[in-house]
């Protein structure tokens, strides 16, 4: 990713995950679909949500082929930050993109078939991440997990799925500058770059 400065980039990705909470809400307002009837802030969903990204932190570093892609789409500009900004960050993403897709297509799309509302939504939560093939199909896969923490456990509540996302993605930022720092270390000590 080409970015000049934390400003830019922060503006960027701000503009991107920002952008989906307002397609989100507008999806919502045109659907007549409410996610905010499967948003209620309990505890216990709190704490299934900090369980529910141990697997997806396990994911992250046996996949080390989507992990080599975000390292290297997302770690110069990701490294100019600081660590309150990867969790502005993952927040947006965790509540503009849990909204859109498990808040407010899969909700609509259940209206005529479940099965196929888990299957479209995911697929194409898979598409926005579309890099690399690979990329997109773990992320689909993500994403049904994802669906399975909001729907799949006893009531559902979509805040599972918004705070599992969030958490991941601010632990992720972290591990993939510390992996980028590491890299840039290692091309700079062998005489490289």
């Amino acid at each position: 990713m080409e970015v000049t400065n934390r400003a830019e980039f922060l503006n960027l990705a701000g503009l991107v995950e920002g952008g989906t909470i307002l397609t989100a809400l507008a999806g919502a307002w045109l659907t007549g679909v409410s996610p905010w009837d499967v948003m209620v802030w309990r505890w216990d969903a709190a704490a299934i949500a900090v369980l529910g990204t141990l697997p997806l932190l396990v994911l992250f570093f046996v996949a080390k082929g989507p992990r080599t892609v975000a390292t290297e789409m997302l770690g110069e500009a990701l490294s100019r930050c600081h660590w309150y900004d990867w969790v502005m960050l993952a927040a947006l993403a965790g509540v503009g993109e849990e909204l859109l897709f498990r808040g407010v297509l899969q909700l609509w799309l259940a209206e005529w078939n479940p099965a196929f509302a888990f299957i479209a939504t995911n697929i194409a939560f898979g598409l926005m991440h579309a890099v690399t093939p690979s990329y997109a199909l773990l992320t689909a896969g993500v994403g049904m997990y994802l669906s399975w923490l909001a729907y799949g456990i006893g009531e559902p509540n979509l805040w599972r799925a918004i705070l599992a996302h969030g958490l991941y993605d601010a632990i992720a930022f972290g591990l993939v500058v510390r992996e980028y720092r590491r890299g840039s270390d290692s091309r700079e000590g062998s005489g490289g770059e």
